[in-house]
């Protein structure tokens, strides 16, 4: 068989659009912003130097060993469409990819289509696709994606780039057809590792994006970021602002929450570096057990169910106890008691719990029907009203419990033997609003006396405030955040 080679040059840059948590204007755009550069690296596809210009910033995209390009033949045309695989043979390094026909039988005269990753296209190695590609961006998974971590770059085989011909005279420039974002984490100390970072757009169509980090984790540093990359689909739609909510999972069990906010869009070619993320304290801590929880989920743009979410460093995403239907199949009941082990990481002083309520006043439905006493089809439902804790009992340990007693506490709040506890109970004549504030965003702090030295907390909230925050109710229990001082 006589070896097709494809020349490609190209000189290009994907322009850096300065983001942060709040309201910050990206930088203008300019000629090249939706431009690609092919060239200068060793190891794979990626993040070249960062270039400053004046008040803007640039990255190069680089060609490496082993990529490889899809060449379309009648793309988008159904019964005719044909792809060839070429695999970079010389120009690692430079500006110049010299590319290598490995299979398929597209040979166009005039090459209109290019993309990378080959794979993209090609996912299961056939040679002509049984779908018409009517365009690059429908090739960026639409919903959920898991990418691989990349140290100091994005997964290589993620972002989508392509390029379209015009005219016989254009040269094969690949522009991007993703958004890319880059997450900059900040450890507690030197000894965290993260496992996954996951992206969520809350704008339009919920999408999310999952970095699988290597099984051991990638290493933070207590003074400078890390940085995490995520190919993302660009907008489809002008916002005025954009929304996002992004999980830091860590090796330890535990999550940290954040949401992020920016102006204008994540357009195709555009790099989003937000500031620097430093993880607080509940970063080293963890939940060992729980009598019940939600599932995770979002409702008006806020995470909530697991109860991880009350120790995630996040005042708006909240733990909710579960509910489910009862054995008559005619209402719903608690799925387990109210209860919850915590490991802090560390011994610790304790002078004090803080709790905060949920801020959003509804919860959503759960999708599972019953007939009611007045013979109506009704859903289960998270109670309408904010439910945080109204009376609870907190223990106190040392020492490392066993899988015996976590379980036998939460699954039936038995408690450790020789443990001492604590109450705290709300006053109803002094109402919800006294202890949470009018807007819910009040801590009920209980102060400890004497102070207690201990590791890990057993903790029963026995009772939530009621819908009308005037009483106590045993059947919800929810939980924005929760802190130990």
């Amino acid at each position: 068989m006589v070896m097709k080679r494809l020349s490609v040059l190209a000189m290009a840059m994907i322009v850096m659009a300065s983001c942060a948590k709040e309201n910050v204007q990206p930088n203008e755009n300019n000629d090249q912003s939706n431009i690609l550069e092919i060239g200068l690296t060793s190891t794979k596809t990626a993040l070249g130097e960062e270039i400053k210009e004046g008040n803007k910033s640039f990255f190069p995209i680089v060609w490496s060993e082993g990529d490889e390009i899809a060449v379309i033949e009648n793309m988008g045309v159904e019964g005719k469409q044909n792809v060839s695989v070429y695999r970079l043979k010389d120009g690692a390094g430079t500006a110049n990819g010299v590319f290598e026909h490995i299979s398929g039988d597209a040979f166009p005269k005039v090459i209109t289509d290019v993309v990378y990753p080959a794979s993209a296209v090609v996912p299961n190695s056939t040679l002509i696709s049984n779908i018409p590609i009517k365009d690059a961006a429908s090739l960026i998974p639409a919903k959920d994606a898991t990418q691989e971590y990349a140290e100091n770059s994005f997964d290589p085989k993620s972002p989508i780039m392509y390029f379209h011909r015009e005219t016989t005279s254009e040269q094969i420039v690949l522009k991007p057809a993703s958004s890319i974002v880059c997450i900059p984490i900040i450890g507690v100390d030197d000894n965290d590792y993260v496992t996954s970072v996951v992206w969520q757009h809350m704008d339009g169509d919920k999408r999310t994006v999952t970095l699988k980090c290597p099984e051991k984790g990638v290493k933070l540093s207590a003074t400078d970021p890390v940085n995490f990359y995520l190919s993302i689909r660009p907008m489809e739609k002008n916002y005025a602002t954009c929304n996002a909510i992004v999980y830091v999972h860590l090796k330890n069990g535990a999550v940290q929450v954040r949401s992020f906010r920016t102006k204008g869009n994540y357009a195709a070619g555009t790099l989003h570096r937000f500031t620097p993320w430093k993880l607080g304290k509940k970063a080293k801590w963890s939940i060992l057990g729980q009598g019940s929880e939600r599932d995770n989920d979002t409702y008006k743009g806020v995470p909530y169910g697991p109860a991880k979410y009350m120790i995630d460093g996040n005042d708006v995403s909240w733990w909710e106890s579960r509910r489910q239907l009862n054995a008559t199949k005619t209402g719903p009941e608690m799925a387990g008691p109210h209860t919850v082990v915590i490991d802090l990481g560390k011994s610790q002083t304790i002078n004090g719990i803080k709790i905060k309520s949920k801020e959003i006043p509804t919860s959503p439905e759960y999708g599972i029907t019953y007939v009611n006493k007045d013979g109506k089809t009704v859903d289960i439902y998270g109670s309408q009203s904010y439910n945080p804790p109204h009376t609870f009992y907190i223990g106190f340990m040392e020492n490392k419990p066993d899988n015996a007693v976590i379980k036998a506490f939460t699954a039936n709040k038995k408690w450790p033997a020789g443990i001492t506890k604590t109450t705290f109970k709300s006053e109803n004549n002094k109402g919800i609003n006294y202890y949470y504030g009018n807007d819910k965003k009040k801590w009920w702090d209980n102060k400890l006396s004497p102070t207690v030295s201990a590791r890990y907390l057993f903790i029963h909230f026995q009772y939530a405030w009621n819908n009308d925050g005037n009483g106590t109710a045993a059947p919800f229990e929810k939980i924005a955040e929760l802190d130990i001082y």
